[in-house]
């Protein structure tokens, strides 16, 4: 990975764990933070790759539960 991709793997990550935030919290609070952060990788992604922000939100927001690798049969 490049330095100048460097972006993406954070944007992940913060989707990730924002991700597994949303499953588990149980608090408003925390709840509205991990969407924020949710929001924040949606919006580095649309920013960084000229996407529309809801072409961006559809692939960074729209799964739910913890994330773990998906196996295609």
């Amino acid at each position: 990975m490049t330095e100048n991709e460097k972006w993406l793997q954070w944007a992940v990550e913060l989707q990730s764990i924002a991700q597994a935030g949303i499953t588990y919290s149980k608090d408003a609070f925390d709840l509205e933070r991990f969407r924020r952060l949710r929001e924040i990788a949606a919006e580095m992604v649309s920013h960084q790759a000229d996407l529309p922000i809801e072409k961006a939100r559809n692939l960074f927001c729209s799964e739910t539960g913890y994330q773990t690798p998906k196996i295609d049969c």
